[in-house]
């Protein structure tokens, strides 16, 4: 059934029990459309009629080239900017203009990733509501970022009853509080260090603060380190 497509991977990534395993299904898809997208699905005529209309976002051509194979992402550049010319070389003015700002906001990769974190948050309350074991280790997570927190709000609202939700929520916000608490004490202590009367302090937990800060607040890691960075 398509419900229950994703209760394997869901309770693979929460047995992890590290960072926010939103992010590590997220992960896992996005992986997976690249591959096929440069792959076997690149030559699919209804896969590339999709590609030719959405386009994609910078970060998914940037993850295509890094895949590493030019010749597939080529040809899909060729035929999307093709798709564009006779486009908008039916268009005039403010139309194209509209047309532009729409092909700005869209990806082909994007749209299939949200259709399957759908299917994903679906899976994971079926789980909540059916599975004691599920519960327990929902219980048991470290922290989610803050966009995967919010749509389990969202999605929990919609999925679960007023009593299931606020059983839920308890649960939900003591996880993500504690760890908010946790996080704000690391990057306060990780700005205390730049004082001389810290200077000769243990750095404690801090040293990645920053960069664990902005994965909280976005879900994706920075590619840059703190301590790399020039004070």
């Amino acid at each position: 059934m398509k419900e229950h497509i994703y209760t394997i991977p869901l309770n693979e990534h929460f047995s992890k029990l590290e960072g926010c395993p939103l992010c590590g299904l997220f992960d896992m898809m996005e992986r997976n459309e690249i591959e096929a997208i440069t792959g076997a699905s690149m030559m699919e005529p209804s896969v590339r009629v999709k590609t030719n209309e959405y386009g994609f976002c910078e970060r998914h051509f940037g993850q295509m080239l890094l895949v590493g194979k030019k010749l597939p992402v080529a040809l899909i550049l060729e035929s999307h900017l093709n798709e564009i010319h006779k486009d908008l070389h039916k268009k005039k003015g403010d139309v194209q203009a509209k047309k532009l700002k729409n092909l700005e906001e869209d990806c082909y990769v994007c749209r299939r990733i949200s259709d399957n974190m759908d299917s994903v948050f679906s899976n994971l309350f079926y789980l909540y509501r059916h599975e004691e074991n599920f519960r327990d280790l929902f219980a048991k997570q470290k922290f989610f970022c803050l966009p995967h927190y919010r749509e389990l709000l969202e999605y929990g609202a919609k999925n679960l009853t007023k009593k299931e939700f606020a059983a839920f929520f308890e649960v939900a916000n003591s996880i993500e509080m504690n760890y908010l608490e946790t996080l704000h004490g690391d990057i306060d202590w990780f700005t205390r260090k730049f004082d001389y009367r810290f200077a000769k302090e243990d750095w404690k937990n801090s040293k990645d603060a920053i960069e664990r800060t902005v994965y909280t607040l976005t879900g994706h890691m920075p590619k840059f380190k703190s301590d790399n960075i020039e004070i």
